[in-house]
């Protein structure tokens, strides 16, 4: 499969993604999945005017995304919203090897693991799902920062 990279986001395609991530990467498309239900929140023309023009952005229904990532000869960062995006990818086959959680702000319940992470019951079960699965998981905000262990956080 040609995802270099994934990773779980709220904001999506901001100032960090493309002011830092793009140049270290080396990739030609983000791939967004995105359910029906979540599109019509999703403004498509907002996040196509974020990205820099030489990028391809694909936002697909989270089932077709595993299908199409495998069958892509483009480089892709698989870019979601949250960790259910993630593990609903892995329920539907994906294969990959680490995640990068970059931002997860607060929300009432969560538990702060970073100065954009917060982990509330939900995250915590699905972290523990994807390390259980063998899937390093890394909380770097940009490619020269510190990442985070998400161990003690999830027991």
């Amino acid at each position: 499969m040609p995802i270099i990279f994934a990773r779980v986001d709220d904001r999506l395609i901001h100032g960090q993604i493309v002011q830092a991530w793009l140049p270290e990467l080396n990739v030609d498309e983000i791939l967004i999945p995105s359910s029906k239900e979540r599109e019509s929140c999703l403004n498509r023309g907002l996040l196509r005017l974020s990205l820099p023009y030489e990028y391809t952005l694909t936002i697909l229904d989270p089932h077709e995304c595993v299908r199409y990532a495998a069958q892509s000869k483009r480089r892709i960062f698989l870019l979601m919203g949250g960790l259910k995006d993630f593990t609903d990818l892995i329920k539907d086959g994906l294969q990959i090897k680490s995640i990068n959680i970059g931002g997860m702000h607060f929300k009432e319940g969560a538990q702060k693991l970073d100065e954009n992470v917060f982990l509330d019951a939900d995250d915590k079960r699905f972290l523990k799902l994807i390390r259980d699965l063998g899937i390093t998981i890394e909380t770097r905000a940009v490619p020269n920062s510190q990442s985070i262990s998400v161990n003690e956080a999830i027991q």
